[in-house]
Formats: structure tokens, C-alpha cells, sequence
């Protein structure tokens, strides 16, 4: 397939099931539309049965030892070409993600090649030490661990990053030798048949990735049912993710689940407050708040909050809010119009408590945008406080100290990220050590990451098994303890 034909004439046909190295089409079909402008078709697509997902099963169960045997350096080679086809066709990529959910065209170019920088990555760490020696009590015995494959990966993705969180997924499950059975958010299929087809191209043995495109409910039983599951990793909601951890618990499968956050940002009396007006917005609003990582609760001191607010809200004024196929777009439409109804609740609940809305809270008539809101005078007990609103939609709170503004950041059932802004490397370090959260930032925003470390939270926002980094080896591998003595 040419680099300028890539997903087009499998969308057409809607054969978007790659199983065992071939595109499938099945009986039953779903449309999917762009969300800026609903009625534009961005693609029919197949939808999956079990009996599709029992032959993936058999694919990936067919391909894992021979892609095991495989060496480190050519599994490499294989991400590395994947890496490059990426790059080349980052415009085309690129689209076919802002088709998807909205993205706005520039953040979906640097999610893509942020896709390409996670594959190099992944390439480079295979090459690194491997295994462990350690002294045994007997003198004829050399000890030592060896990093084996668990066998057959799940992953379950969801819509807000098509590219990048399936990337993190997948490429550290295929280098450390496992086969995978990919089951994406429908809203992201598009971006997943391009992401596959990429796979493909690059020199991913046929059935090491089986591509199911399809409604999660009706596939999910037969998706952690099967008894060949060795490990499940997920992102999305925490009601989805403690079902699927539900579905596996009698089984020794390994569990990954990123879920929600509620993530705080903290700006002290001392902070540089025009940067940290800067950095809380885009933490908060780009990509329409539709991250996991979003700023969603700010708690300001008090003597700072009235230049603070202002600052704010002239940073959300300066938005672009329109057209994601712009470059001059800084946000584009949600994801989807049943994603722009559910936040358009919260903004309802907010009027219905007489929220002091300082900027937006509008939905526009067409196609499926919102404006960037920000909110004050709401009760700590709220829903818009307590719940992930996943939109852009930030609630400003002021505080007197530190230690109030730090008790209000833990309030809550999630701890993903969070952001301190300060001047004072003492109350940095005590931010540090006291935030509940996985991912921890000073002067910076909370949505910030990056590929070579490890991304994950703490209480109902992750389960232990951290992504990324060192932690995706850890986590898409088992160790041998090997006792090696030669006989007398």
C-alpha cells in the first residue's frame, strides 16, 4: 500500500479488523462523523463478534514464541521503521486523528510525533542491559535472572490520545517479545487502522498485533475471557477499568488501569503568577480539557487571587477556539456530541448552584464545541470538584495558605498529577513529599509528560503497575531466576 493511500480504501470497504495479517470486514458495521461538522463521515468501520475475537486470540497465540525468538536487535529494527513511517506520513497521521475527536491539527502533529518518540524509545531500551547476576553460596554456581515475555497483551484504549497512549501500549508489549490484541475506543478507529497498518509496514510479523475495531460492551467478555490472557493494560474510565479488573481477578493475569484524575494546582503568594497563568491554561483547556492530566481545580492565596484571576482569564481569552483543521486553532470541537452533552450537565449544575462563572459555560449551536469555562464560588462538596468533568472547564478556588491549599489539592478520591507554582524551594520540597499523586509538577502544568519515565497515579486514578519508561519493561515482562552450575 502506497504512503498516500494509507486507511483510505479500508475505510471505504469498512475491512478494518486486522487479524492474522489480513483486513476482515464483518456483517455489522458502524459510521463514524467528525465532530467539527457531525454530518461529515470520517468512516464505516467493522464491528467485531467474539468469534473475531477468538481468531485474534489464535493469531497472537500462533505468533508470540517465534516473535520471542526473535532478536532484541531486529525487534528494535522493527519500531524503528515504524518510528520513521510515522514521521513521514505525520500529515496524514495527523488528520486522520483531528477526523477522529477534534484535536486541533497543531496538538494532533506533535501527538504524532510524539507517537514516533515513544517507538524510538522503546527501540532504544531494548538494547540495554537485560537480566541481573547475583553471588550464590554455592562457588560452582553462576545465579542469575533473565526478562522473558508474558505471552498475549490486551489493550484497551481510549479516544482522547488515538495515537500516543496506544503507542505506549503496544510498543513495549511487541519489543519484550508479546503478541497483542488491541481493542480501541470506537471513536478512535480510524486513527487505530492507520496506527496498525503502520505496524504492518514496518515488519510486525503477521498476528504479533490483531486490530478489533468495535462496541466495547458487547466485546469485553470475550476480550478478558479468553484463558490465553497473560496481562490486560487499560486506560479509560474507573467504572470500565474496575469491571475489566473484576472480569480477570480469579485469573493470574497482570493488570494495568489507567483511569481518571481530579488534578489540583496550587499558586502561592510567591509565585511567577503570569507563568503560572500560562501553564494552569494549558494544562486546563487544550485539547478541550479532554485529558486525564487536565488542571482541573486551581486554589490561589489570597492576597495574589484577584491578579491571579485577572491574568487567568486573559490567558483564556487569548484562546482560539474554532476550526481544528486551522493552524491558528488552539482548541478545537469535543471529541464527540455525547461527549459535549456530558459536560454541558456539568455546566447546567454549575447555573443550577450559582457558580460566579467568570468566563464561557456556552455551548455552541453547531457541531460539537464549548467554551473554555472557568468558575468560582463553588462548594468544596460539589460534583464539579469532586467528579472528572473531562472538558474544559477549570474551578478557582481561594485559599489562605499553604497548608489549606495543599489539605483541599488531597481532597479527593483521585491522584493522578498535580501542579505546585512557587518561588520557595522549601514549600516545592514539602509539595514533593505531602501531594497525593502519581505525577507531581513545580511550575509546570499538570498535563506534562514525558515517554522515558514513569505515568501513573495513585488511589482510584491507577492500579500499582506504572506505564512508561522502565516501568513498561517491568510490567510487559516476567523474571526467571536461573541457577546455572556446570556438572563435576
Amino acid at each position: 500500500m502506497s504512503n498516500t493511500s494509507v486507511s483510505a480504501t479500508l475505510l471505504d470497504d469498512a475491512a478494518t479488523l486486522f487479524i492474522d495479517g489480513e483486513w476482515c470486514t464483518s456483517e455489522q458495521t458502524f459510521k463514524r462523523f467528525e465532530p467539527y461538522g457531525t454530518d461529515r463521515l470520517s468512516g464505516t468501520f467493522a464491528s467485531a463478534t467474539p468469534a473475531h475475537v477468538r481468531r485474534a486470540y489464535d493469531a497472537a497465540e500462533k505468533a508470540q514464541p517465534g516473535w520471542a525468538a526473535t532478536p532484541a536487535v531486529q525487534r528494535a529494527n522493527v519500531l524503528r521503521r515504524a518510528a520513521d513511517l510515522l514521521e513521514a506520513r505525520v500529515e496524514t497521521a495527523a488528520r486522520r486523528l483531528t477526523a477522529d475527536m477534534g484535536k486541533a491539527i497543531r496538538d494532533a502533529r506533535g501527538e504524532v510525533l510524539r507517537s514516533a518518540a515513544i517507538l524510538r524509545y522503546y527501540a532504544g531500551d531494548l538494547l540495554q542491559p537485560s537480566g541481573e547476576t547475583y553471588p550464590s553460596a554455592d562457588p560452582e554456581t553462576v545465579l542469575l535472572t533473565v526478562e522473558q515475555p508474558l505471552g498475549i497483551v490486551c489493550a484497551i484504549t481510549p479516544w482522547n490520545f488515538p495515537f500516543a497512549i496506544p503507542t505506549w501500549k503496544i510498543a513495549p508489549a511487541v519489543a519484550f517479545g508479546n503478541s497483542v490484541v488491541w481493542k480501541p475506543a470506537e471513536v478512535a478507529s480510524g486513527s487505530a487502522v492507520l496506527l496498525t497498518e503502520i505496524f504492518a509496514e514496518a515488519g510486525l510479523p503477521t498476528g504479533v498485533l490483531n486490530l478489533i475495531t468495535g462496541r466495547g460492551r458487547s466485546l469485553s467478555g470475550s476480550l478478558t475471557g479468553d484463558h490465553r490472557l497473560a496481562a490486560l493494560t487499560f486506560t479509560g474510565s474507573n467504572g470500565v477499568g474496575v469491571r475489566l479488573r473484576e472480569a480477570v481477578a480469579d485469573r493470574n493475569v497482570k493488570v494495568q488501569l489507567e483511569l481518571g484524575g481530579k488534578n489540583p494546582a496550587i499558586v502561592l503568594a510567591d509565585a511567577e503568577l503570569e507563568d503560572a497563568a500560562v501553564q494552569v491554561v494549558r494544562g486546563a483547556m487544550l485539547a478541550a480539557g479532554q485529558r486525564c492530566t487536565a488542571t482541573s481545580r486551581v486554589y490561589v492565596q489570597r492576597p495574589v487571587a484577584t491578579e491571579f484571576r485577572e491574568l487567568l482569564l486573559a490567558q483564556v481569552n487569548r484562546l482560539v477556539v474554532g476550526n481544528p483543521y486551522d493552524e491558528a486553532t488552539d482548541i478545537g470541537p469535543m471529541s464527540s456530541p455525547e461527549q459535549r452533552d456530558t459536560v454541558v450537565e456539568y455546566l447546567r449544575l454549575a447555573h443550577e448552584e450559582g457558580a460566579d462563572i467568570l468566563v464561557g459555560a456556552k455551548a455552541d449551536g453547531e457541531g460539537c464545541f464549548l467554551e473554555p469555562t472557568v468558575l468560582t464560588g463553588v462548594a468544596p462538596s460539589s460534583r464539579l470538584v469532586r467528579e472528572e468533568i473531562f472538558g474544559p472547564v477549570l474551578v478557582l478556588t481561594e485559599v489562605e495558605d499553604f497548608d489549606e491549599a495543599l489539605a483541599a489539592a488531597n481532597d479527593t478520591v483521585f491522584g493522578l498529577s498535580a501542579s505546585l507554582f512557587t518561588s520557595n524551594i522549601s514549600k516545592a520540597m514539602q509539595f514533593v513529599r505531602r501531594i497525593n499523586s502519581g505525577l507531581v509538577h513545580v511550575n509546570r502544568e499538570t498535563a506534562s509528560v514525558e515517554p522515558h519515565v514513569p505515568f501513573g497515579g495513585v488511589k482510584a486514578s491507577s492500579s500499582m503497575n506504572r506505564e512508561q519508561g522502565k516501568a513498561a519493561r517491568t510490567f510487559f515482562t516476567t523474571t526467571k531466576t536461573v541457577y546455572l552450575r556446570s556438572p563435576n
